[in-house]
Order: structure tokens, then sequence, then C-alpha cells
């Protein structure tokens, strides 16, 4: 060929019109090359179920090899077109922005703004896992599904169109397991054909990808592929989680991700000294936690959860109701919440020092751009935190330290478009703001802090159509109009901060030492009251035992004398035994404590011996007042009005000499101080001059005259503040004795409220390294469990026929079954709800006591009613439950000569009851507290979780009342469920 030719022919092609082709790893590209991470990638799969009218979405991890995950929601649900014609194009014309489509017609909320903008959300399901199995029905219509191997998109040398994927339509829930193995060999198809005896012989696409990855020393694609097929990783149980397929919903999908990505499968078991492990699983709680937008006064209806299964008992992992809600924000004492508007104008409410400021309209410190692509449009904005050191917090010790709680879970500034999060915003690494680079330039002085505060700054796509994603979904897009909505927020915390908050604010030294001084003075006076009270009613408690004899021989006396009186009495007789009656009453009103601490000590046990004494004197005081007013009825039958009339006199008179005790204690305590404060009064008003007179003394012509006026100012204002605090204190007390308040009594609450605090922060810590334990010791039973039963099998038969061989299975069984008692510290999804009987619930409790009721002479009943009733929960909830309330009372029917436990349902309620001791009253109110007991050997454990467990189930259990059946004379329980029926 001539170079003339040649040249022809270059220009030729020069002028050739030809188009992009594109290859299979496009996809790969797109999915897996463009997610940041696992959280992120669900992040997007939530989102498009937002965009499918779901009102529940969940992500679901179960164990197994391979590791499967799931993503199910109740949308409108696909079918094999939407298949073909939507989900597997990508870009669809559906994501063009234009107006939302209309919601469907069984949904009641407003019509949504789309999430998604590019129409590649979904292939973030090629970051979770190498295969994905998408099943979906629309409502009363039949499943759909699509099986993608993201694998096959590896494959640099194959076009996107030599990949073929299987969509099914199936009408009956059984033909899915048969038609998903089909479905396995269609992905498996696309690797090369089939020979005469059904090899797989890889097409020259394939030969040469396998020949490259082997070069390289690598496993090939395509025999990995190979080997996963080999059997299907998905299974029964999983298809039985998804709602619709369980037959609990009509519509909705369940996009199955096999073979999850390690940042998803490390929930099912980690190392505990796993660096590596704690901070991928802390990076999917900080991702998805608030993923709703819960600051906003009209939260959207997305609920979501994530769930890892071991076995078929899910752990909740975390839901939207686990949050920081608008509410607990508007409690913070340092607060900022409005909007900006489209000229970049704040108008909001400012709170600083638990004080409301009012509203601010704070203009921005420079003109927005004109372009509307060159500025943020409207959008909302708060932001919240409290005093780090608790003695500066206008919050109260309790508050506080739930805030420090709080703030390490939900804290963080979030940034929500249309009510769903946009990420990575608000967490950990993620500082959309930069209030901590801000911040190390001086931290008193910027205040802010992004890990220390509560925050959302919330937009609409419609409002600000120039806030787009990244294609990578890290964050917003860079561009001139984010870069404006940052240095407005940045510029409005700025200000904030050197107006009301930071060490420049001129206020703040002065409000923290007004705190500090109040709290220190508040923690002083509280621990003098508690001294005071507790040692006032010691010395209340010596007098008292030491009087309660001649009471309880006066009550005695009284009541035996009556009995012995002739009908009819005389006028006298009954006049004589009035006094007494009225002497003993004013004895008993002088022994009956007024206020009872909550923590006795070493008192408690002659406290309540004395307060039973009290109550068997009371008791036969009432019955003869009674008894004497039968008598004086009669006795003054000719009159009435004579005998009322001498009631009347009697009761007044004891009254008014208790008031006049009353007023004599009252005047005693003015007097004392008036006469003390008084002095105190005429003293200090001396002080100014003493301080002074030697300052003019010295005064001479050489003296500065601002210097000597400063001194004298400066002497006033130091006598000022100690006045201001030595005395405005009195008459805040006397003001509160002037409306009645009983300061005392509320300092008295206030701090048995934190040493009960206190008490419950020690056990929780207890119970934190109990639920370790339970969780190692757990997880190693589990595994001890499954070896023993599979090496007892192995025995050969006539092992087996052995009596102790029968006796080992026995007891092995049995404590397989009580070990189902750690049931309760796990946290179950709703789709493991069951309908429970009463009946099957006292077969339950009785095979699991038999031989304890057996030894012990014990008998469990219960009634038809009982038997009969019926309603739906968890088993893992409800039955521990039964088995608390049962050993417990196993244990106190034990000290009684009849020991009977009875279940039975009446006036809605169902009621164990037994025939042992009962509970004290004074017990009541701390029964179902942690670690509270009153047995021997109890750990005081079980009616907590008891508790707990129903309240989960928003049901209750409580001890029963006056007011509550009560079915056997020792103690009778209470338990309200919702959704109950039968018990007729």
């Amino acid at each position: 060929m001539t170079d003339t030719d040649q040249t022809g022919r270059s220009l030729e092609r020069a002028a050739e019109n030809v188009s992009f082709r594109t290859r299979a790893r496009t996809i790969d590209h797109l999915g897996r090359g463009q997610i940041a991470d696992a959280p992120t990638a669900v992040s997007e799969l939530w989102k498009n179920a937002w965009d499918a009218y779901a009102t529940q979405v969940s992500l679901n991890i179960f164990d197994g090899d391979p590791a499967v995950a799931a993503v199910f929601d109740d949308g409108i649900g696909m079918s094999a077109q939407d298949f073909v014609e939507k989900w597997l194009v990508i870009g669809t014309e559906s994501k063009i922005d234009g107006p939302p489509p209309a919601p469907p017609a069984d949904f009641t909320g407003s019509a949504r703004e789309r999430q998604g903008e590019k129409g590649i959300g979904r292939l973030s399901a090629a970051f979770l896992a190498p295969a994905t199995l998408v099943l979906s029905q629309q409502a009363d219509g039949p499943i759909s599904a699509v099986l993608v191997d993201w694998r096959l998109f590896e494959n640099p040398f194959l076009s996107l169109d030599q990949i073929t994927l299987p969509v099914r339509t199936f009408g009956k829930r059984g033909e899915v397991a048969v038609g998903l193995r089909a479905m396995a060999t269609a992905i498996l198809d696309n690797l090369g054909e089939r020979s005469a005896t059904g090899d797989l012989i890889l097409s020259p696409d394939w030969q040469r990808y396998t020949a490259a990855e082997q070069a390289a020393g690598a496993r090939s694609t395509a025999e990995a592929m190979i080997d996963f097929w080999s059997e299907m990783p998905i299974s029964a149980r999983h298809l039985e989680e998804w709602p619709v397929f369980a037959d609990l919903a009509s519509h909705g999908t369940a996009l199955y991700l096999l073979g999850a990505h390690h940042e998803l499968s490390v929930w099912l078991g980690s190392a505990p000294d796993d660096d590596e492990a704690k901070e991928v699983k802390q990076r999917l709680k900080d991702i998805l936690t608030g993923f709703t937008d819960t600051l906003s006064a009209a939260p959207v209806v997305f609920d979501y959860e994530v769930l890892a299964y071991h076995g078929d008992v899910p752990r909740r992992i975390l839901a939207s109701s686990d949050v920081f809600d608008l509410s607990d924000f508007r409690e913070l004492e340092h607060s900022v919440e409005g909007a900006f508007d489209e000229a970049g104008v704040f108008r909001g409410k400012i709170r600083a020092f638990g004080e409301d400021l009012g509203e601010r309209i704070i203009p921005p410190p420079r003109s927005l751009p004109p372009a509307r692509s060159d500025r943020p449009g409207p959008f909302a904005f708060a932001i919240g935190t409290f005093e780090q050191v608790a003695m500066a917090s206008t919050h109260n010790a309790k508050r506080h330290q739930d805030l420090m709680e709080l703030v390490d879970r939900y804290g963080g500034v979030r940034v929500y478009r249309d009510g769903l999060r946009v990420m990575p915003y608000g967490s950990a690494d993620a500082d959309f703001f930069s209030l901590e680079e801000t911040r190390q330039k001086h931290a008193g002085r910027y205040f802010w802090a992004h890990r220390r505060s509560f925050g959302r700054l919330a937009f609409t796509r419609a409002g600000n159509p120039a806030l787009k994603d990244k294609a990578g979904r890290e964050g917003l897009v860079e561009n001139r109009a984010s870069r404006e909505l940052r240095l407005l927020v940045q510029a409005l915390l700025i200000k904030l901060a050197r107006d009301y908050f930071g060490t420049d604010s001129p206020e703040r030294e002065e409000r923290i030492a007004e705190t500090k001084k109040r709290n220190i003075k508040g923690r002083k006076a509280a621990e003098q009251a508690r001294k005071r009270r507790r040692g006032e009613f010691r010395t209340y408690l010596a007098d008292a035992i030491k009087r309660m004899p001649q009471l309880a021989e006066r009550a005695k006396s009284i009541s035996s004398r009556l009995k012995d009186v002739k009908q009819p009495a005389s006028k006298d007789t009954v006049a004589m035994m009035r006094a007494e009656v009225e002497l003993a009453r004013a004895e008993l009103a002088a022994l009956t404590p007024l206020d009872v601490p909550n923590t006795l000590g070493d008192a408690e046990s002659r406290y309540r011996t004395f307060r039973d004494e009290l109550d068997e004197a009371s008791d036969l005081i009432l019955l003869s007042d009674q008894a004497l007013r039968e008598m004086e009825a009669t006795v003054g039958a000719s009159s009435p009005r004579e005998v009322a009339a001498a009631a009347r006199d009697r009761h007044e008179k004891a009254l008014n000499e208790l008031l006049s005790g009353f007023q004599g204690d009252i005047r005693e305590g003015i007097k004392a101080i008036t006469s003390n404060w008084t002095s105190n009064l005429e003293d200090d008003r001396t002080r100014y001059e003493r301080a002074t007179t030697p300052l003019l003394r010295k005064l001479s012509q050489d003296t500065d005259l601002n210097d000597l006026l400063g001194l004298l100012e400066t002497v006033r204002r130091e006598l000022e503040d100690e006045f201001n605090d030595r005395y405005r204190p009195i008459v805040r007390n006397i003001r509160t004795i002037i409306e009645g308040v009983d300061a005392e009594m509320a300092l008295a609450t206030i701090d048995e409220d934190r040493e009960e605090l206190d008490r419950r922060v020690r056990d929780l810590n207890a119970v934190a390294q109990l639920g370790i334990t339970v969780e190692i010791i757990g997880h190693e039973l589990e595994a001890l469990d499954s070896e023993v039963s599979r090496n007892l099998e192995k025995l050969p038969d006539t092992a087996k026929k052995t009596l102790a061989f029968t006796r080992a299975m026995d007891a092995h069984r049995s404590l397989t079954e009580k070990l189902r008692f750690l049931s309760p510290l796990q946290l179950a999804g709703a789709r493991l709800r069951e309908t429970i009987t009463g009946k099957a619930i006292v077969d339950y409790v009785r095979d699991f006591f038999g031989p304890v009721f057996t030894d012990g002479g014990i008998r469990l009943e219960s009634t038809p009613a009982f038997d009969s009733i019926r309603f739906t929960e968890l088993k893992s909830r409800i039955y521990p439950v039964f088995i608390n309330l049962v050993n417990n009372a196993v244990y106190w029917v034990g000290r009684s000569e009849e020991r009977v436990i009875r279940f039975d349902f009446v006036d809605g309620k169902i009621v164990v009851g037994d025939t042992g001791p009962g509970i004290d009253r004074d017990d009541v109110w701390r029964l179902f507290q942690l670690f509270y007991t009153r047995r021997s050997s109890g750990r005081g454990v079980g009616l907590y979780l008891s508790r707990v467990n129903l309240e989960a189930g928003r049901h209750a259990i409580r001890y029963a009342t006056e007011e509550d059946p009560h079915i056997l004379p020792g103690a009778n329980f209470i338990i309200e469920m919702r959704g109950l029926e039968g018990g007729a």
C-alpha cells in the first residue's frame, strides 16, 4: 500500500460517524465505585423505598454461610414489566426533575418529593453483596423477581449488551424456591455454554479474563461464581421474614443481598477486641441513626430499623424510635431555632442559660449572589447544646447526665432534604459547618462543638434545586450555592457565640458564676436538710418506740372495757370512755410519722416492727371509736342534737389544741428569726461606714479623688453582692412559706430522687457488667449446646438404650429449656409475633417448674377464664414474665402451709396470685426496681425484666391495689395486655 493510499484511508476514518460503546464494567463503576461505604449504600436503598411510598423499611442481617442481608419495605412494589422497563434501566426517565408521581390509591399521606436524582441508587446493592435477588409484589398481584450477580460486570472484555439477567413471575409462594434455582442457572449461562455432559465451557471473553486474573495470582471470578451458585444461598428462613411472603402485607419489596459485605456481617459476631469491627459498627449507627428529621415540627412518616439475626432470633441494632426529638431539643439550656429566607436573613428564637430571649432577626454579613443557581433557597436551621461542666449548667444533675449520654449517641448537626438525611453530614467525621476547625482557634470564644451539639439543617428539593448530591453520595456537590449556605450558617454561629454563648458574650461569665454559686448552695442546703431530716427521724423513732407500749396497752384496755360495758350504758360511763378514746387518738396522732425517708439503713427493721404495732393499735382505737359512737347514739336518743353538739364540741376542741400548738411553734420560730436577722441587719447597716471611714481619714490634697471614688464604689459593690447572697434567699424562703409551699419537703423529695438516681446508676453499671457476662456466656453455651446434642446423637444405638443415656439426654434437654430463660435479653422483631393462649402459658410454666412443684408440694391452678384468653405477642417477651412471677411465688409459698399459685382473668385483667405472705406495703413502690429483692438468695432482676419486657410491647404489670381483684390472700400481680381476647 502506497503512502497516498494510507493517507486516504486515514482521512476516510477521520470522517466516520461512531457512537460510544458501553462496557459491562460501567455498571461496576457506577455501583461499587461510587459508594463510600456500606451504611451509605443502605441509605440509598432506603431512599428508593421512600420513593416507592413505603412507610416502613428495614435492614435485616442473617447469619449463615454465606451471610445474607435483606432490605424489606412496604412500598407499592414492582411488576416484572417494571423490572424490565425501570429497575434494569440505568438513569431512567422517571428521575428527571419535574412534578413527583402521585401517591398510590391506598397511601394516606401527601405526595412525596423524589430522593433519587440520577437513577443509579439501586446499584448501591453491588457494594453490599456480590449478588442481589429482588422480590416484589404489587397490591394483590403475583411475586416478581430479578436476580443479578454483580461480578458479571467486572469482566472488562464484555459489552453491557452481552449480559442477560433472569426476570420471573411466580403465582404461588411455593414456586419461588424452585424458580430461584432456575434463575441461578440462567446467571451462570452468561459465562459460556453447556457441554453435552452439562459442564460449563467458558466463552472466549471469560477465558481471556480468567487468564488475566490467574496471571495476576488471583482466583478467577468465573470459578468464584460457579462455587457460589453450587448451592442456593437463600432459603425459606430468609423468605419467610419478608412480610409479603408471610402474608402479613399485600405489597412491598424485598432486596436480598447474597454474601453480605463485611461491614454488615460484623454484626453477626466479632471478637470483643476487634477495633476494626467496633469502628465499622459505630459508623453504621452514626450514618443511619436519625435517618429522618426528628427536630422537625412535622416529621415525615417513615419508620426504619436494623436487625441482626442469630438463628430465628433478631436483635435490634437501631430504630427510628431511638432518637433525640424536638421536645428534647427545646429543653436544652442553649438553643437556636429558626430559618433563613431567600435573602439569607435568619429569623429565629434564642435560648441561653435556660432563659428564653425571644425572637431575633439577624441579617447576613454580605449580600447573596443574584443568580438563582449560585445561592441557596430558604432553609430551616436549629442547633442546641448545654454546659459541659455539670456545676455550671442550669440543668439538674440527672438531666445533665442524661444529656451527656444522649449527645454521645445523637450529637452532630445533620442535614436533611425533604425530611430524609443527606449523608454523611452530622456523623463524627462529617462536620459540614467546620465547627471543630473554627473552635480550635479559641474554644470558648467560638463555643459550638460539632459532637457536643444537637442540630439540623433542613431544605427542600423544590426550594433548593442547586443543592445536589455528589455522585458517590458522600455529601453535597461543592458548588457556589452549597458554599454560600455553609458560610451563612458559620457566620450566624460566630455571631451567636459572640453575643450570647461564648466567652466574649457580655453575660456569660456572670451567668456561669451565678449558676455555679446556686448549684453549690443548693447541694449544701440539700445535704444539710438530708442530715437534719434523718437525724430528726431517728430521734422521733427512738422516742416513739419507747412510747409505743403505753399506747398499745391503752388501746387494748379501751377495747376490753368497751366490751364489758353493760347495756344500756349510762351517760357518765360513755363520757368517761369518750375521754379515754380521745386521749388514745391524741397519742396515736403524736406517734404517727408524717415523713418517712425512703432509705432508713439499719433503722428499717426497727421502724417496720414499730409501724406494725402502730397499725394494730390504730385498728383497735378505730374499732373502739365506732363502738363508742353507737353507744353515744343510744344514750342520746332522747336528744340527738345534744349528742351531735357534744361530738362537735369535742372535735373542735381537739383541733383548736392542735392549732394552738402550731401557733406557739410559729411564734417562737418567728421570734427567733426576727431577733437573729434584726441583729444581723443592724450590724450590716454599719459595715459600709466601718469599711470606708479609714479611707476618708487618709484624704488629703495629694489624694487622687478618682481613685478614692473608685474605692468607695468597689466597697459598695462588694457589700451589695454579699448582702444579696445573704438576704435574698431568706426573702425567697419567707415568700415560699407565705405561699404555703413546704420547702423542706421539696428539698427532701429532690434529695431522695437524687439518691435513687445514684443508686440506679450503680445498679446499671452492675447490669452492664452482667450483660457483658451473659453475652459471652450465652454465645459459648449456644455452641456447647449444639456440640453436646450432636455428639449424643452420634452414640451407638446400644448406648442410647441405656438408662444412663436417657438420664443424660433428659438433663441436657432440661438445661437447654432453662437457658431459654435468657431470651428476654434479646430484642425481638415484630414479625415473630404469635398467637398465645392462657392454656399455652399454663402448660409452659407447668413443664418448666414440674419437678419444683412436685418436690415443694406446690399446686399451680388456672381458671377457665384464664385458659381461654388469647393475644398476639412474642413468646420470648411473655413467657419469661410468668416464669419470673412463678419463680418468686415458689419461694414465698414455701413458707406457708397452703402452697397454691393461681392464674386468673378478672375484669379484663390477668391476675397472678399466691398464698404466700404477700408484699409489705412499704416495699410495693420499689418492687419492680432493678436489684431490689427481699429473698435471701435473690438478685432483684426478675420483676424488673418482666416490667421492661411488657413495656416494650406497651403492656403493663403492677402489684394489685385495693381496687384491683385479689384472687388469693398472698401476693397478687396485675397484668394488663393490649389486644387481649377471650376470658369469658
